[in-house]
This record gives C-alpha cells, structure tokens and sequence, in this order.
C-alpha cells in the first residue's frame, strides 16, 4: 500500500487528505475503487459532541493509513492477494478513506457554532477521480464498493465514476449502504433525511436523470437499473441491520421492512441488481466475506 495525500481534497476540518493504492503486480486490467465507512454528522450535536462521525475533527492523512492497512490486509479478505478464492485477487487497488461524515456525498462548507464544517466528500471524490481516470485507462473493468457510509457514497457517485470513466465499465457493490423508501422511514424518518441532505447539500450528487431521487433516495436502485442495465450491481445487507436504524431514526422493524420493499421493487430476477442478505444481526460483510446464506457465501456471491 502506498499513500497518495492530494492537496486539492479536504477533510471536514479543513485539512488535506488522500487515498491509498495497492497497485496489482500481474497483468490485470481490473480496479476495486473502495469507499471506507464510519457513521455520518450533520449539525453540531452529531459531529462535534456525540461525535458519530470517525475522523471528522481530526482529519486523515498518511498516519491514519498506515494503521489501517493492517484492517485492510486482513486474512480472506478482499483486499488479500494471497487468497486464492479472492475475486480481486489480481486487481489494483484504491483505498478512499472517510473524514467528512456526509457519506462521500456532501458539498458544502458550512458554519456549525463555533465550528467550520467542510462537508465536501463528493468533490473530493471527484479530485480523486481527474487522476484515477487518466492513471487506470487501460482498464476493462472498475468496481466501485464501500461499506455503510461507503455503501452510501459508491451508490451515490456511481453515475459520476461510469461518466469519468467514459467506455469503461463501472460496476457497484454497495455494503450496507441501504437506501429507505419513505413509507419506511416514516414521516420523523423523511424529517430527518431531509436536514441530514440539507446540511450535505446531497442534491449535488443526486444523478441529474434520477427526479425522483430528490425526494426518495431509494429511487436511485430504480434509476440504475434502467440507465445501467448492461451493468451488474449488488446490495449486501443483514436484514437484521445493528448500525442503520439509528442513522435514519427508525426502528429496527422498519428497517428490515424497508430492506424488503427495496428488493421487491427494484431487485427482481429480470433486473441488472442484485441482494445478498442474511438473516442474522450486523453490520458489513466486506471484512467478514466468509458469511454465508444457505450453501453461499458473500465471496461466492460476489
């Protein structure tokens, strides 16, 4: 792994951050683009006193990184290259990290209190990516993943990669990113996605085509399998889920109530996106892929 910092990114305190690569040394042409995850802010209480958000106030850069590439290198894994039954085995691969608690999705610089929040994880994605696209030209294949807040953030900045990327194929896996349909959320649900997108200014990221999304964001499974429909998605999600209930202020029944309306509308047998769930409690599976559902694992399914 090396660390790359980028001086036109920033983290939520205003300093710079970067990403990390792991360049494959065989003859592969593929990319794992990876977002990482760490909870979500959005007004002074949740970023700067409850703190739900890894990184905000401290930023990430090179320190950071070296600490985490032990998580990243964890045995089975999908960043293992010693794994033989690791799909990624032979790609390169890119390692953003995650320090503006808007699910790689915000942008806007605003004042919380005494605090200046940058809210800016979509542009820095697309720093990231004016020199991702030109470094992997040769590729026939990019995957674009992440892990809850991550989920959140490659979902929302697929149809911006596909589009940098140009005749390259971009494929999604979205961990434990899982989009709640209004009638899910309900109406103190709704109330607080809307303040949460308010104070990301997420319009920004929402698919210019993809109407609807502005006022459900689970439209956005709908809006990809018609635009991307020659493309593979996948959903992972406990139906069980420990950690995204609290985020949209539901209970754990209505999530898993939501989690089943997602599949029955936009996850059917005809449709380029696909579900992996478990019937168990949890959160992520990108670092645990030996989980298994029936006779299937998530490295199976993937």
């Amino acid at each position: 792994w090396t660390w790359v910092p980028f001086p036109d990114s920033s983290c939520a305190n205003g300093t710079s951050t970067g990403i990390g690569v792991n360049l494959s040394g065989s003859p592969s042409s593929r990319v794992v683009i990876y977002l990482e995850g760490g909870g979500a802010c959005w007004d002074d209480l949740t970023c700067y006193t409850l703190m739900t958000a890894v990184n905000f106030a401290t930023g990430y850069g090179a320190t950071n990184f070296t600490a985490d590439t032990a998580v990243l290198d964890v045995p089975g894994g999908f960043f293992d290259r010693a794994s033989a039954s690791n799909p990624f085995k032979d790609y390169s691969y890119v390692y953003i990290p995650y320090c503006t608690g808007d699910i790689h999705a915000g942008s806007n610089v605003v004042k919380l209190a005494s605090h200046t929040a940058h809210f800016v994880g979509y542009e820095n994605v697309g720093a990231y990516l004016a020199r991702l696209v030109p470094t992997f030209s040769g590729a026939d294949r990019i995957i674009l993943a992440g892990s809850s807040a991550g989920g959140f953030g490659a979902a929302l900045n697929w149809w911006r990669t596909q589009q940098a990327f140009g005749s390259i194929r971009v494929d999604l896996i979205d961990d434990s990113g899982t989009a709640m349909p209004d009638s899910a959320l309900g109406d103190a649900g709704v109330s607080l996605e809307k303040t949460q997108g308010a104070a990301w200014n997420i319009s920004a990221a929402i698919p210019p085509g993809c109407k609807a999304c502005a006022t459900d964001l689970s439209s956005l499974y709908g809006y990809y399998e018609k635009a991307f429909s020659t493309h593979r998605a996948a959903l992972l999600s406990y139906e069980n889920d420990t950690v995204l209930p609290t985020f949209f202020g539901i209970t754990e029944a209505q999530f898993t109530e939501g989690l089943n309306q997602d599949i029955g509308s936009y996850f059917g047998a005809g449709s380029s996106l696909k579900y992996f769930t478990n019937a168990g409690a949890g959160h992520t599976f990108w670092f645990t892929p030996t989980v298994t559902t029936g006779t299937t694992s998530v490295q199976q399914f993937i």
